[in-house]
């Protein structure tokens, strides 16, 4: 008897939770629309950039070509909501946001309060320095007592906390104000993903390297789109499928390099 009510319990429960992830689904497209947060300051993977065939100002970056590519996937509506990357992920557990689809690592403490689909882009991490400090800083040791630069609530910030310890730690929330603050001497080097530091190099050409200081980190296997914990089985399907679908058909590389032609004009413009 004891056994055929827990297993009764146990198919409630798993109906349970099927019901509760379709509904998340149904959710999204009962109401029409996906919103997606990002940080929309983050070339190339996301950017302000004015379309000169329009004047438009349009929200662009390969991450802003993945999100409307999903909610094309769903048949609603992308509304995207640019919001500071540390806020990110209080606003979707709070339901004001669907997903994030805003380079976010895919780490373990995050998997404690959100779920991700797989990874759709793993970029290295590297440290940009100064060129006139290129030969300055060679290890780690070199830049003990350094003023060592990251976004707010990033992979690249415990990245600093982790193995540059003994260095300044100095936390921003805009790459941009980073770059510029490199540039100007303020801190002595960013940590970064590698195609981020390579934009800011177009931009800044005389100004900034990549520098020979090893940034190991092996704690995330890439960027995925998170969304609320649980409640998302069906909703993750749809996503992992789409993201599968343009990565193996060549789509979502011609987005990266779209992004990338986009946001160099656009910082060489702005140089």
């Amino acid at each position: 008897m004891k056994k055929t009510v827990a297993l009764v319990l146990g198919i409630l429960l798993v109906a349970i939770c099927c019901a509760a992830s379709a509904d998340k689904l149904a959710e999204i497209q009962k109401k029409g629309k996906l919103v997606v947060g990002s940080n929309i300051a983050f070339p190339p993977y996301e950017f302000y950039w004015t379309n000169p065939e329009t004047g438009a100002e349009e929200m662009t970056g390969f991450d802003m070509m993945l999100a409307r590519g999903i909610a094309e996937e769903l048949g609603v509506e992308c509304e995207i909501v640019n919001q500071t990357f540390s806020d990110l992920i209080t606003a979707l557990s709070v339901g004001e946001l669907d997903c994030i689809v805003s380079g976010m690592a895919i780490k373990p403490e995050r998997l404690e309060i959100v779920d991700f689909s797989d990874p759709y882009y793993a970029g290295k991490q590297i440290l940009l320095v100064r060129k006139e400090d290129f030969d300055r800083y060679r290890t780690i040791a070199d830049i003990k007592g350094k003023r060592i630069g990251a976004q707010t609530g990033s992979l690249q910030a415990g990245i600093v906390a982790e193995q540059f310890g003994e260095s300044e730690e100095y936390l921003v929330d805009s790459a941009s104000v980073l770059a510029m603050d490199l540039v100007k001497g303020n801190i002595d080097g960013w940590v970064i993903t590698e195609l981020v530091a390579r934009q800011y190099m177009i931009a800044y050409p005389d100004a900034l390297q990549i520098s020979e200081v090893p940034v190991v980190f092996e704690g995330s296997v890439g960027a995925g789109v998170a969304v609320q914990k649980g409640d998302n089985a069906s909703l993750l399907a749809v996503i992992n499928a789409y993201i599968a679908r343009v990565k193996a058909d060549g789509t979502f590389d011609g987005w990266v390099n779209t992004s990338i032609e986009q946001a160099s004009s656009l910082l060489q413009e702005e140089e």
